[in-house]
């Protein structure tokens, strides 16, 4: 019986986890933990308690491996999961009055499509590799305005540089991170920098 035609590795690595290849299941472990991680870090506060659940997410995608199809089905159900899951997680918290911030952030955000924070989720881990590419001084300014919020003034105190400096660091970042980024990647890079998003180091790597 001949072996079935696949279009690409990751479908080939698909249908070995299917039949229970544990290396397979590595594969898509290292290729989608950091997102899953990231993702679930935006809805809950502590990193120990989000790598609990993304490592449970994990668990059970191991056990319903068989059910999935195509990569982006399983894609899906690592990011669905993980959603379901942090919310659960912050519903159970004892001290619910700490929460109640956190649930009024979340009101709006977590009743939009998935789609939407999966791109969220990788556009963030794509700009932070492309980051970790740039000139030292350059890539450790970027980080500080883009990833941790700080204003140059700030950045100029604490590393004891101008803010001339600075700004000419942030220009040379962004028009290198425009080359180094792929085109499909280049106006999600710009939705990035307008949102200001914190991103924390921790859950990137």
């Amino acid at each position: 019986m001949s072996e079935p035609i696949y279009h690409n590795r990751e479908d080939a690595l698909l249908h070995r986890l299917r039949a229970g290849d544990e290396r397979a299941f590595d594969y898509f472990f290292h290729r989608f933990y950091p997102l899953i991680l990231l993702f679930a870090a935006r809805f809950l506060a502590h990193g120990d308690t989000a790598e609990e659940v993304v490592q449970d997410v994990f668990h059970k995608a191991w056990e319903r491996r068989k059910d999935f199809p195509e990569v982006r089905s399983l894609k899906a159900f690592l990011y669905i999961s993980a959603k379901n899951a942090a919310l659960n997680q912050l519903s159970k918290s004892r001290n619910r009055s700490k929460n109640q911030d956190k649930y009024a952030r979340l009101g709006t955000q977590v009743d939009q499509p998935v789609i939407e924070e999966i791109i969220r989720a990788e556009v963030y881990s794509s700009l932070s590799a492309a980051i970790s590419t740039l000139p030292e001084q350059c890539q450790k300014i970027i980080r500080l305005i883009f990833e941790e919020g700080e204003k140059p003034a700030e950045i100029a105190e604490r590393l004891n540089i101008s803010i001339s400096t600075i700004n000419s660091q942030k220009a040379r970042g962004l028009s290198l991170l425009r080359e180094r980024l792929a085109d499909k990647d280049l106006d999600l890079l710009m939705w990035a920098i307008v949102m200001s998003y914190p991103i924390s180091d921790r859950f990137l790597g």
